[in-house]
Formats: structure tokens, sequence, C-alpha cells
């Protein structure tokens, strides 16, 4: 269980450094109380933007906070689910 999905974009060297500044893909998603090991992995790829959580089924919650970026910018993206 849990959700993976890409964003893909063309992006600029200053857009990538703008986006790896987001808090949203500096710090993980709040993690359940007891759970010892990170399960988000949120980063900047050669595509775009890659996020996969484990064991949480909910959409990972910095994905509102880039769209928002994203759209504000005027760029052109897409959000695709991974369905292995």
């Amino acid at each position: 269980m849990g959700f993976e999905f890409r964003i893909t974009a063309s992006l600029t060297p200053e857009q990538r450094q703008h986006l790896a500044r987001l808090p949203e893909l500096a710090a993980p998603a709040p993690r359940p109380p007891g759970n010892a090991m990170p399960d988000t992995d949120a980063r900047l790829t050669a595509a775009g933007l890659y996020v996969c959580q484990h064991l949480r089924p909910d959409p990972w919650h910095g994905l509102d906070a880039v769209r928002a970026w994203l759209d504000a910018q005027g760029i052109a993206y897409v959000v695709a689910e991974i369905d292995d």
C-alpha cells in the first residue's frame, strides 16, 4: 500500500533550485506516532519530481503547494500516478 507518482515538467535551472527549497520537498510528510522509518521519498529528477509514500494511501502533503507554484509560474506539467 502506498502512493507513488511523478510530476513531469520542463524546468529551468532556476525553477529547479526554487522547487528544491520548498518546505514540502525539504521535509518529509508527517509520520504516524511510533513509526521509526521515513515514509516519504520526494526528490527532483531529470524529468521533474518523483514522490513515493510508503504505507500511506493518501496523496502527498506537498502536492497542492507544488501544483500551485507550477501554475503560478505558467509551467506546463503532468501528474501521473505510478501503478506497479
